[in-house]
């Protein structure tokens, strides 16, 4: 055998080390590694329970209240457009009735027009609010 021998070295170890403290420190880094993959684990397991939580509240609360004032705007929006329509729509037909009915006297023609309009009316709304029976 040569009297000089060095230490044969492998890539990650170093010179003089043995076999026990390359894998005790190999080990040690490992262990820290698992810790540090098992830590952001959890941090991003605890991240989307955070997410997922607050979507649920989200869908118990904030939709919900915004599918009710979205339905209450737009029922109050469509409410005024049907009285609107309704006025115009009563404006109308006394004034068809004033300009095509043949009715002399033309002064009688306009309050003639609202007494057959109004009768109308009041029938049409005694009819609805006539009580309803159940049948037996």
């Amino acid at each position: 055998m040569p009297e000089s021998e060095e230490p044969v070295t492998t890539p990650g170890r170093a010179a003089g080390s043995s076999e026990a403290e390359h894998t005790s420190r190999g080990g040690a880094l490992h262990e820290q590694r698992s810790v540090s993959d098992q830590a952001s684990a959890l941090a991003g397991e605890l991240s989307d329970r955070v997410v997922d939580a607050v979507a649920w509240v989200r869908a118990r609360t904030t939709v919900r209240v915004v599918a009710v004032m979205r339905a209450l705007v737009y029922g109050f929006v469509a409410l005024v457009a049907l009285i609107t329509a309704a006025v115009l729509a009563a404006a109308g037909v006394v004034r068809i009735w004033d300009v095509y009915v043949p009715v002399h006297p033309v002064g009688t023609r306009v309050w003639l027009g609202y007494v057959v309009f109004g009768g109308v009316l009041f029938v049409f709304g005694a009819w609805l609010l006539m009580p309803r029976r159940a049948k037996r």
